[in-house]
């Protein structure tokens, strides 16, 4: 039976990618790259890439081609097209938030992180490994590679080192939130929540204890209070009060900057006084993150407008008898 069926899949960020890298050969610096929060790859070892990063794939592939040629004269055409592929992956196409598996097979291990930062370069040799293009990464799980199924790891054991993997991205997903023999998901709060959970309020509103006080906004019957655009951004969720003498602008911290979420409330509930709030109606600010944050709460005690609130799950996947 496949334990991955339609009955449990986990909802999937439509932009995260999910990328398998080998650190060396037989992974040897896989362990180096776990302890110091990073992947790197070893190609052009002494040209800082920064200034292609911005290019597109065509352009950065014509641009890359003449140094690997000139660097690995051996290679064939079709080899130096392919690690150009690679590198425009690893140094453009890879995003903030996006998913890397990094396996160590000799040791039976895979650890999962989530990208943290942009490409950079460094020539200062981390331990044994001295692989200068480099990504910032969080570490946020170690599984054994047997906890995936067979079709994941013949893909993980491609000879490429950096290639997606993003057709595997429901059981990845799945394994990330450690599933466990019982069906509960451990740990939702630091991988697949603060990405899921602005779409889990939305469609869970009727659910929450802000649904007795607050209604969704509503246009031709769809719901338009997530991701409400305005000229100077987008608020994550605005709700207004039933009695209709309240808006409530809703951020969700997802990552960002205490300084940064706290300006960025005040400054959306200042657009909507001004532009969308009547005469008597007050406008209030709320903001949620998985853990309770000193410089926010910091910040909001000056602040009167403004509530500060953490989430919580306990949720559970059922097995339905096929």
């Amino acid at each position: 039976m496949n334990k991955f069926k339609q009955e449990q899949l986990i909802p999937i960020s439509p932009v995260k990618n999910y990328w398998t890298i080998h650190m060396g050969k037989a992974n040897v610096f896989a362990n180096e790259a776990y302890e110091n929060n990073f992947i790197g790859i070893g190609w052009l070892e002494k040209i800082d890439l920064s200034k292609y990063s911005q290019m597109d794939r065509k352009e950065f592939i014509d641009k890359i081609i003449p140094f690997i040629v000139k660097e690995y004269p051996n290679k064939s055409l079709a080899s130096v097209r392919n690690t150009a592929g690679q590198m425009f992956s690893f140094i453009t196409l890879m995003k903030i938030d996006d998913i890397i598996l990094m396996p160590k097979t000799d040791e039976g291990r895979l650890y999962i992180g989530k990208v943290a930062g942009n490409y950079f370069y460094s020539n200062v040799a981390i331990k044994e490994c001295n692989y200068p293009h480099r990504r910032e990464i969080k570490w946020i799980k170690v599984l054994n590679l047997a906890e995936f199924s067979q079709p994941l790891r013949n893909t993980m054991g491609s000879i490429m080192t950096i290639f997606s993997v993003s057709n595997h991205a429901q059981e990845i997903e799945q394994l990330i939130l450690k599933i466990s023999e019982e069906g509960t998901v451990e740990d939702f709060e630091d991988f697949g929540m603060e990405s899921h959970l602005e779409d889990f309020i939305i469609e869970n509103w009727g659910k929450l204890e802000l649904s007795k006080k607050y209604d969704l906004l509503k246009e031709d019957k769809k719901i338009i209070s997530q991701q409400y655009i305005i000229p100077i951004g987008r608020i994550d969720i605005l709700v207004k009060s039933k009695n209709d003498k309240e808006w409530l602008v809703i951020e969700l911290k997802k990552g960002k900057n205490p300084n940064d979420v706290v300006s960025q409330t005040l400054t959306y509930m200042g657009w909507v006084k001004e532009n969308l709030a009547g005469g008597s109606q007050e406008v209030k600010g709320l903001i949620i993150a998985g853990e309770k944050d000193e410089k926010i709460s910091y910040a909001l005690s000056m602040v009167n407008d403004i509530d500060f609130m953490t989430y919580a799950v306990n949720f559970k996947l059922k097995k339905e008898n096929i």
